[in-house]
């Protein structure tokens, strides 16, 4: 035990009670004991020489450690993944109430908000209002002030087209007009020219004739009338433009004073548009974030349900490899000792050991599966599969073989009379280049190191009694480290190689 307590003192991987620890330190002396005990009447029965040693020992407690840190981790990693599921599926549980109360605040904030629109709204329509009567007011008097202006460009127009028709008189008086202006003329001395105007001999080519001075003063009153004639009818439509554009400016003062009082309005509008604008982005943006929060309720609402009885197995799932981590500790001594020991004893001694074992276990209250199956705990059912089509017999002492073969710490000795473990060895290790030689073979030596300098498998055939003194260092692992290489012996080796 004080070998054990050495190497399992400092095993920080085990997971069980000082108590257990200690048990198993115990246990194991008395499996290499109980062993020991069969070995004699295994002989007894059977005469077949079976042997424990302190190297058996040492294998077994290192068996121990390398099966248990395998088994802890894939075991662990199988449980952390299912408590990640149910931790999932609560954070789901609460974040479903959260969201419940999150929505239940959005909805009432929502309320508010829409009476805030409302109110807002009916403020914006009351200054809509407001604002469409003094636009409508305004454009009356846009459109009276319109109504001026063509007034007004009507007059113009007609003024100026007679004053047109009166240009040619008023430039054939231009020079008299520089002595007496031509506004001044009455309709008075335009009646008291008329009779004179009237006579046939009054024209230019009779005054020419009298008088050049005669022949201007006729050309001057004949302009002056003419001017006058047209200039009457002119003179009115001149103060009536003076009017209208009178009336235009006041209309225009109108306009201005009705389009601030609009411009007012407008920014009256403009605000409380704003404001309702606002209003209602602030209730959009609550509608959105409700319906997020019904969007995300509904998810983890649905992906409850969905996996509601997956909850239950995953509880289950859970517990279940707590059980097994907790167990672990037992299962993995039953396994160890099982591949260190069991190998040479046949399947009913094989299963009187366990039995011993376990009720040993039993006694020093080291938890374990009371329906343990070594064959799984040590191997899948794929692997066995492709044993068995490698050639490896599907029986239960086959597989159990196998897993020694494949799983113990040494290197194992096989009594194949039917050849199975060879057909099934040179199968399986096909791919890795198997070496098969003799150690009455020419090239023994040769095939060796080739073996260990470039890492390929190597089974010898018909081995008796006594074994080749080369292979000691081999069968017991006795590497020695020079620099980055390896040696066994005599021989150099290449690490990865020959580790692989």
């Amino acid at each position: 035990t004080a070998v054990s307590h050495h190497f399992l003192s400092q095993y920080q991987d085990l997971r069980c009670s000082e108590d257990a620890r200690q048990s198993v330190v115990v246990a194991m002396g008395t499996f290499q004991d109980l062993v020991a005990e069969k070995c004699g009447e295994y002989f007894e029965r059977f005469r077949r020489l079976t042997f424990v040693t302190p190297k058996s020992y040492l294998s077994f407690i290192d068996s121990y450690k390398v099966i248990y840190s395998e088994k802890i981790a894939h075991v662990g990693m199988l449980a952390e993944r299912m408590n990640t599921g149910l931790s999932k599926l609560m954070e789901a549980e609460q974040s479903v109430s959260l969201l419940s109360d999150q929505l239940l605040l959005k909805e009432q904030e929502l309320a508010v908000a829409s009476q805030r629109a409302e109110g807002v709204l009916q403020e914006v329509t009351a200054k809509a209002q407001a604002a469409e009567k003094v636009k409508q007011q305004v454009q009356k008097v846009k459109d009276k002030a319109q109504l001026i202006v063509d007034e007004i460009e009507a007059d113009k127009t007609a003024a100026e087209s007679k004053l047109e028709a009166a240009r040619p008189a008023l430039e054939a008086a231009e020079a008299a007009l520089q002595v007496r202006p031509h506004d001044s003329i009455t309709e008075e001395v335009v009646e008291l020219l008329a009779p004179y105007l009237d006579m046939d001999d009054y024209n230019m080519e009779s005054a020419k004739r009298i008088c050049g001075n005669v022949a201007g003063l006729c050309s001057w009153t004949q302009a002056m009338v003419d001017f006058f004639s047209i200039n009457k009818e002119v003179l009115p439509l001149k103060a009536n433009l003076a009017l209208q554009e009178a009336r235009l400016l006041l209309a225009q003062a109108e306009l201005a004073k009705a389009q601030d009082q609009l411009d007012v309005k407008q920014q009256e509008l403009d605000a409380v548009q704003a404001l309702y604008d606002a209003a209602m982005k602030e209730k959009q943006d609550l509608l959105d974030d409700a319906q997020t929060c019904r969007r995300k309720m509904s998810n983890a609402t649905a992906l409850i349900d969905g996996l509601g009885g997956e909850k239950v197995r995953w509880t289950d799932s859970s517990a279940r490899f707590q059980t097994q981590i907790r167990r672990l500790v037992g299962d993995v001594l039953l396994s160890s000792g099982f591949l260190s020991y069991a190998g040479p004893f046949n399947q009913e001694y094989r299963h009187l050991l366990l039995e011993l074992w376990k009720q040993d276990m039993e006694d020093r209250r080291i938890p374990f599966s009371p329906d343990l199956d070594v064959i799984g705990l040590l191997v899948d059912s794929t692997t066995v599969s492709e044993w068995n089509l490698q050639g490896l017999p599907s029986d239960d002492l086959s597989v159990q073989n196998g897993i020694v073969v494949t799983k113990a710490s040494r290197y194992p000795l096989l009594i194949d009379p039917q050849g199975q473990a060879k057909t099934w060895i040179q199968n399986r290790e096909r791919e890795q280049q198997l070496q098969v030689t003799s150690l009455n073979h020419k090239y023994f030596r040769s095939h060796l190191e080739d073996s260990l300098s470039l890492g390929r498998p190597l089974l010898l055939e018909d081995v008796g009694e006594e074994l080749d003194p080369v292979l000691d260092n081999i069968l017991d692992k006795n590497y020695i480290r020079s620099g980055s290489t390896y040696k066994v012996g005599q021989l150099l080796l290449i690490p990865p190689l020959f580790f692989h």
